[in-house]
């Protein structure tokens, strides 16, 4: 029996040694890269409000290169190497992908502040548990209703305590209907895509690489709607101050005595493609290991702390309301990892 009861813990705790060497670079990819591009994207819409289609085409482009050495068989004609999941797969996830991301960053050009953009797109917890219900047939127990509820409400009383201030000297809801509807939309879309990822990993496999780089790769041609926008962009981006490369930290020790100045906002924008790909891998990655619900979970703690860093950083000062956000946020996130996962329910059984 003491055998028996050993050889069960040796293999309990090598079950979850494996599970936690999976799953701490997948958060350390979404919780580094998803905050550091928030922190670049303020700095960009700041000075540009309206640049959203060229950091989305920025983001598409740098990932699909990335990509490219893994996909594409090298020959007379390059040709894609074969696929794991059908093209037509890719194609709806492309789609919704591609109206996520153009929504989400058209809509800072609206009079939307960071903190009210992560106010929306944390509501996606309750607009992907609705989809799960009704488009997908899952049926959710109370308490993990309960559950996401408490966290969706958190981040918002966080989120709007922080800013409540500004929300009224701007007269910022009276003034981006526009931005909260693109914002809205999108909200919607990234709720399907998490489900229809969910249910394409669980039929062909957890292919997430090959989804991150078809997800980007056929979507490129959808920019070129987008052109003579994205051209403006790039002019008022070159336009911005310059700054040396030798001042910025590690760089200015591989350049040596070279001048080389360059604008301050494409800076930001390499950062802000850079974590994004970092970010898109975690979250990607993430996809085909867990719940599309669970999923959101994490990324909704992920905002939590994106905006708690950044109040510390500007010193803004934490209000009573940030405080119950966050206990309502860790409260809901601990109650949800507690509970059995949605199933779907047949039509027979309904």
């Amino acid at each position: 029996m003491g055998a028996r009861n050993a050889q069960t813990a040796t293999s309990t705790t090598a079950t979850a040694a494996i599970l936690l060497s999976e799953w701490i670079p997948v958060i350390g990819l979404i919780f580094g890269g998803c905050c550091s591009n928030v922190f670049a994207l303020e700095s960009l819409v700041r000075e540009v409000p309206k640049c959203g289609n060229l950091i989305t085409f920025g983001q598409f482009a740098f990932i699909t290169l990335v990509g490219l050495p893994s996909h594409v068989q090298l020959g007379w004609v390059p040709r894609l190497k074969p696929r794991q999941v059908p093209i037509q797969r890719w194609m709806v996830m492309v789609t919704l992908y591609f109206c996520v991301s153009v929504l989400n960053n058209l809509a800072l050009g609206y009079n939307i502040s960071i903190p009210l953009h992560i106010v929306f797109r944390s509501s996606g917890l309750i607009a992907n548990m609705l989809c799960g219900y009704f488009v997908m047939n899952k049926r959710y127990p109370r308490m993990q209703a309960l559950a996401v509820v408490m966290v969706t409400i958190g981040v918002v009383m966080a989120t709007l305590s922080s800013v409540n201030g500004t929300h009224e000297q701007n007269g910022l809801m009276s003034d981006s209907v526009i931005g909260i509807g693109l914002l809205s939309l999108g909200v919607v879309f990234a709720a399907l895509l998490g489900l229809y990822q969910e249910q394409t990993y669980l039929k062909y496999g957890k292919h997430w690489r090959e989804g991150l780089f078809y997800n980007h790769l056929l979507a490129l041609p959808m920019f070129l709607f987008f052109y003579k926008d994205i051209g403006h962009q790039i002019h008022a981006l070159s336009r911005s101050r310059s700054v040396e490369l030798g001042e910025l930290p590690l760089v200015g020790a591989l350049l040596g005595s070279n001048r080389i100045s360059v604008p301050h906002l494409w800076i930001s924008l390499l950062v802000n493609v850079l974590s994004q790909w970092a970010c898109a891998s975690g979250v990607h990655q993430m996809t085909s290991m867990s719940t599309s619900l669970t999923l959101n979970v994490v990324l909704n703690l992920r905002k939590l702390v994106s905006l708690v860093v950044s109040v510390l950083l500007f010193q803004n000062p934490v209000t009573p309301g940030m405080m119950a956000g966050c206990l309502l946020v860790f409260a809901g996130t601990f109650a949800y990892s507690k509970l059995r996962p949605a199933v779907p329910v047949s039509k027979k059984q309904e």
